[in-house]
């Protein structure tokens, strides 16, 4: 890395920082980017070049954090174990993750923001359909998953599914009910493993 591409990068890390401080305590649409540059001692113009505007530059925070969580799914998934035992871990995680994500930094009044919500939707939206393919095809590879449901059908069914943890009140829920719905989601109303 050339002297240009790592003061780009601590800017970049700096904006990020910054940002992800104003959208945890007071969501995306009352923090302006004059804020955000102030805060992480750089002119709006470089926001703006990095990132395009709020929106796209909140986007991309939720993505790395995102991208974080999905590495490990896909760790999981290449494990040389037995499809049952990658569905338990993958569980596990989800359920870390999610109650990683209620007792983050976001405050209540974020979670609330519409433009947070539909900028968090968008990337969860975006980064869980290859996820969910892989599981999809690797469930079916190793016959833990009915062939004959077409994989469109199921992947129907995951999205559908995941609107419940979508919903604002979900992360205030209690961890019992959290894992009540993750199990539901993995192994249906009859709870066959």
């Amino acid at each position: 890395m050339n002297g240009y591409e790592k003061r780009t990068k601590i800017k970049k890390d700096s904006i990020i920082r910054a940002a992800w401080e104003l959208f945890s305590e007071r969501g995306i649409t009352d923090v302006g980017i004059s804020e955000i540059a102030s805060k992480a001692k750089v002119s709006q113009v470089t926001i703006y070049n990095y990132f395009g505007d709020k929106n796209t530059l909140a986007k991309e925070i939720l993505v790395s954090y995102l991208d974080k969580a999905i590495k490990g799914y896909d760790e999981i998934l290449e494990r040389e174990i037995p499809f049952s035992e990658k569905l338990t871990l993958i569980m596990d995680k989800k359920h870390k993750v999610t109650n990683e994500l209620s007792r983050s930094d976001f405050s209540k009044y974020a979670w609330e923001d519409k433009t947070f919500q539909q900028v968090y939707k968008e990337a969860v939206n975006s980064k869980a359909i290859s996820v969910y393919n892989k599981f999809i095809e690797l469930g079916k590879k190793e016959g833990a998953i009915d062939e004959s449901i077409p994989t469109d059908a199921i992947l129907a069914f995951l999205l559908s599914s995941v609107s419940i943890i979508e919903q604002s009140d979900y992360l205030k829920t209690s961890p019992e009910y959290k894992n009540g719905i993750l199990r539901l989601f993995f192994y249906g109303l009859l709870g066959k493993e």
